[in-house]
């Protein structure tokens, strides 16, 4: 199923209305639908898809040359042998003719791995040959190390050629539901707060079990696809990754301060810099500030966190919990996740929903568009969300509580803005997002509260 990729499909579709050569660049993590959408694509159109294996070059060759001719039609009789994949490109380049084609190599990375050279290979080809043809080259991966270094990086090889680049990330919260058919909106934000929103993750769920059957057994379970695959993402990027993982796991114990986390580690902060960065590279860590700070940068309130929903949900309950899980002891763990997934998931999960509301409708939820969305907090008070724009700002509580919200929270809202420095004479809008709704006569503030 392909959902939620239109834009992408549309970028793909752009590049091959073309009339000359283009050239993509699609990267992102595992199973987050890089070659489903690549599949689409690719329907009823002159194409040929390569995956790249981890197989000798040698036996890559030949598996490659055997596509490329039999894409060709050219009879196996009278085939070619190529010495090399320079010789195969010039091949293909020579047959192209004026037809436009697709030529996929996916997980290019394996091929890079093999060939360091590889890269090099290909700017010269691009250069001399396949960049006068009307071919769409499309190179995919998942190590976004490798893809960066290879494709994207201005020290890359073949840094200038793309004509257009994909980072595919996982899909909004609005895609659950078409993604699995017949849940409650309280079991969308369940799934959200765990499965998180990568397309292969909300495809294990059965949505014939409850969502804790579905924790248990395509989570917890030790035998199951997700038991491991924080593991698989970062082994693919990290070498060592030992102090990545410890660095996460103080994280996602709360500890977001950069001091903190490096006193936990007995390190000084600046050692932990390289780290950091390395985690924000990969998409998988995000450093944030208040979003009123005029110097981002320099912010004596920045605080990291993680920014994937399952990840998160997975160091918590998974990393912390195998003595129990190796064991097969998932009733205790599942326990320990019912006493606090609302608190210490849901309600941020809830906010990062209300975030994407914003963000989509913001003239519905606002009555202005706003130029920046984010949280804010000092060292006594935060306030959910913080939406400025042009004259206006509004101040957004999003509660996920079984008791409607009352007039206190109101209230709170209305002095914590009073803490928070900002520019003279802009229009405040007080938001409130509730799980439960409002109790009776809250409608009569004529604020914007709006019930999930």
């Amino acid at each position: 199923m392909l959902i939620g990729r239109e834009p992408e499909l549309e970028i793909l579709n752009q590049e091959y209305r073309k009339r000359k050569a283009s050239f993509t660049v699609i990267y992102g993590r595992r199973r987050v639908g890089k070659t489903t959408l690549i599949s689409e694509y690719i329907k009823e159109k002159p194409s040929l898809f390569y995956y790249a294996t981890e197989s000798s070059l040698e036996v890559q060759l030949r598996q490659f040359s055997s596509q490329i001719l039999d894409f060709l039609g050219i009879d196996y009789l009278t085939r070619h042998a190529f010495d090399d994949f320079e010789q195969v490109f010039h091949f293909l380049a020579d047959h192209i003719k004026r037809r436009k084609i697709v030529l996929v190599i996916d997980e290019y990375h394996k091929l890079v791995k093999l060939d360091k050279s590889f890269s090099s290979l290909l700017q010269k080809i691009w250069d001399t040959r396949l960049g006068q043809t009307r071919i769409h080259l499309i190179l995919c991966g998942s190590v976004m190390s490798i893809m960066h270094d290879e494709l994207l990086s201005y020290k890359s090889p073949l840094y200038g050629r793309r004509t257009s680049n994909i980072h595919l990330k996982p899909l909004k919260f609005a895609h659950i539901g078409r993604f699995i058919k017949g849940v409650s909106k309280i079991d969308q934000m369940n799934i959200y707060a765990s499965f998180g929103t990568v397309p292969k993750y909300l495809e294990l769920y059965n949505s014939r079990r409850s969502f804790w059957q579905n924790v248990a057994s395509q989570i917890l379970d030790r035998n199951s696809y997700l038991y491991p695959e924080v593991k698989f993402l970062l082994k693919d990027e990290i070498s060592q990754p030992v102090t990545y993982f410890t660095i996460l796991e103080i994280i996602s114990r709360g500890e977001t301060k950069i001091g903190k986390i490096a006193g936990k580690l007995g390190v000084p902060a600046s050692y932990l810099s390289r780290y950091m960065q390395r985690l924000n590279d990969l998409d998988i860590v995000e450093k944030e500030v208040p979003v009123t700070e005029q110097w981002p940068e320099k912010s004596k309130f920045g605080q990291y966190r993680i920014k994937d929903n399952f990840i998160k949900f997975w160091l918590h309950y998974v990393f912390m919990n195998q003595s129990y899980l190796e064991i097969g002891n998932v009733e205790h763990v599942l326990n320990k996740v019912k006493k606090s997934f609302n608190q210490v998931f849901v309600s941020f999960a809830f906010e990062q929903y209300v975030k994407e509301q914003l963000l989509e409708h913001p003239e519905h939820y606002l009555g202005f568009v706003p130029d920046r969305i984010g949280r804010w907090w000092d060292n006594h008070e935060e306030i959910d969300l913080i939406a400025i724009g042009g004259k206006n700002v509004a101040f957004v509580e999003c509660k996920w509580q079984n008791r409607k919200t009352d007039y206190n929270v109101y209230a709170d809202l209305m002095r914590k803005s009073k803490l928070v420095r900002l520019d003279d004479g802009l229009e405040k809008t007080f938001v409130i997002f509730s799980k439960s709704g409002f109790v009776k006569g809250m409608s009569k503030l004529n604020q914007r509260f709006y019930t999930y």
